[in-house]
Formats: structure tokens, C-alpha cells, sequence
């Protein structure tokens, strides 16, 4: 009898882990998109390339929920509206990184966002968190330091401060969840960061007078990087509701990792060994974060 109750239980947690993969498979392949554009296009702002991504997003969502106001509006708490903040900035900052530095690398930097959540959520949160999680913590302040090291060149320094702004506002973004996400439903979050960050983006790129593609094939790359972004969040939101949050967070970590193969097949971008050791470390402690913050059930990884 026991046996016939776990093994659903234990079904959806695989499950759960395999729609994880798949949506850092499409998270990797939308950062290619957006990469290969701004090779494409090197004149493409990335105020422009947010607003189309986060446009063709808005739009998405907004046909999901079937025009329902009150679904993507929500309660309308201003944690809602922070998370939005916090992740348009992190979109704008991820894709500066993109624009500047590798695929992997950007994406890398981006995924610092564990960290960043596990230093914070103490002082934010009230939570505890457990002295081997602390550990990985400082292992991976290491690869941090490693992969965030400036090479050659102010576009190098841009891109790398870019990326580590990325990861941390979007753990600001995922703290802010924690406080919006008990009253509201995935796609009402989701809706507030495309919303803020397609005004944003837009307006910002209007008023700094930033030309906007013609290129087919830039508008294209574009278009793809948006739709495979929507189609990523919601299999995100699927895993967490039906998986364990420690393997699916774990999980994770295969999205950088699909995105420095992806920049290194399609691209040609090759990290050199500090970046190359940086990640390793990375991957390590992504994956060994929320599987001990689960074992020690102190810190929790981030909803959707």
C-alpha cells in the first residue's frame, strides 16, 4: 500500500525534474536567439531587443489568460509591482550581457541570482539558512569571482557587470515572489515583469532616440527569443507546482550549460579556463544549493 502511494509521488517528481530541463533547454535557446541577433545586427540596442522579447511575451500571456483582467492583475500588492522592477531591470542587464559577452558566460552570471537569493533571503526573508549551505554559498562566490574577472576591453567590463547585475536583481525578483506569489498565481507575476519591463524598455529606447530592426532576420531571431521565453516560464511554473522544489531547482543548472554549448556550436564562443573553471564551480553549487537547502528545509528555492 505504501508503495502504491509513493510511486505517483515519486512520477511527478521525475516529471517534474524532466520539465525543468526542458525549460533550460528553451531559457538557453531563447539567450541564443538574442545573441545571435546582436551579432547579426551589431547596431541593435538591447533597450530595443527587451522590448520586443518582453512585447511578444505580454501578448502571449495576454491571450493565455484569455483577456482576464483580474487574473493578470491580481491583488495589485506592491510586491507585485517591485517584482516587476526587479526583473526588468534583470532582463535589460542580462541582455546588455549577452550582447557582450558569450552565451554560457552571460548566462553563467545570470544564474548567480542563487547566491545572490541565498545571502539575502536571512536579512529579507527572516529565514534561516544552514551552515552547508553556507558552504556552498562561499564555493560559489569563488567561481563568482572567477567568471566575473574583467579580460580585455570596456566592452568585456560592461558585459560582466551587466551579467552579476542580472543575477542580482533577479534574486531581488524572486524574493519579492516569495511575498506576491501566496495570494497571486504564476502567470499574474509573470505578467507584472513583461509589463514593466516592455514599458520600460520601450519607453526608454524611444526616448534615447535607439533605431529600431527592419531585418527580417533580426525581427525573426527576436520574435523566437520572445515566444520560446513564454513557452519556458509556463513549463517553469508546471515544474515547481508538481515537482520537489530541491531536484527541480537543482535541475536548473542545466540552463547555463545548454547556453555555453549552444554559444560554442552555433557561435563559436569558447570560454577561456578562468571562465571555463568559474562555471565548474557554478554548476556544483547550483546543483547543491537547493538539494541542501531542501535536506535542512531552511532556505527554500525561488517560485516561478
Amino acid at each position: 500500500m505504501p508503495e502504491a502511494v509513493l510511486e505517483p509521488v515519486a512520477e511527478r517528481s521525475s516529471r517534474g525534474v524532466g520539465l525543468m530541463i526542458a525549460c533550460s533547454f528553451l531559457f538557453a535557446t531563447m539567450a541564443t536567439f538574442v545573441s545571435s541577433a546582436h551579432a547579426h545586427d551589431p547596431g541593435l540596442s538591447t533597450l530595443v531587443t527587451s522590448a520586443l522579447r518582453s512585447g511578444v511575451n505580454l501578448v502571449a500571456l495576454v491571450i493565455l489568460a484569455r483577456g482576464d483582467r483580474r487574473l493578470l492583475l491580481g491583488d495589485g500588492r506592491p510586491a507585485l509591482c517591485m517584482r516587476g522592477v526587479f526583473g526588468g531591470v534583470s532582463l535589460i542587464a542580462y541582455f546588455t550581457a549577452l550582447a557582450h559577452l558569450g552565451v554560457g558566460e552571460a548566462a553563467f552570471l545570470n544564474q548567480t541570482s542563487a547566491v545572490w537569493v541565498a545571502l539575502f533571503a536571512p536579512l529579507v526573508l527572516g529565514e534561516r539558512t544552514g551552515r552547508l549551505v553556507w558552504a556552498a554559498v562561499a564555493c560559489s562566490l569563488v567561481g563568482v569571482a572567477l567568471l566575473a574577472q574583467p579580460r580585455a576591453g570596456d566592452l568585456d567590463v560592461i558585459g560582466r557587470a551587466a551579467g552579476l547585475l542580472s543575477g542580482i536583481t533577479s534574486a531581488g525578483a524572486y524574493l519579492t515572489v516569495r511575498k506576491a506569489g501566496a495570494t497571486n498565481k504564476p502567470i499574474t507575476i509573470v505578467f507584472y515583469f513583461t509589463l514593466v519591463a516592455a514599458m520600460g524598455s520601450f519607453t526608454a529606447s524611444l526616448a534615447l532616440g535607439e533605431p529600431w530592426p527592419h531585418d527580417p532576420v533580426t525581427l525573426a531571431l527576436l520574435l523566437g527569443a520572445g515566444l520560446t521565453a513564454t513557452v519556458a516560464q509556463l513549463i517553469m511554473t508546471e515544474a515547481y507546482r508538481i515537482g520537489r522544489a530541491g531536484p527541480v531547482a537543482a535541475a536548473g543548472a542545466a540552463g547555463p550549460l545548454f547556453s555555453t554549448l549552444f554559444g560554442a556550436v552555433f557561435l563559436g564562443q569558447i570560454p577561456d579556463r578562468h571562465a571555463a573553471l568559474g562555471m565548474g564551480i557554478l554548476v556544483l553549487s547550483a546543483i547543491g544549493m537547493p538539494l541542501l537547502a531542501a535536506r535542512t528545509a531552511t532556505v527554500h528555492p525561488p517560485p516561478p
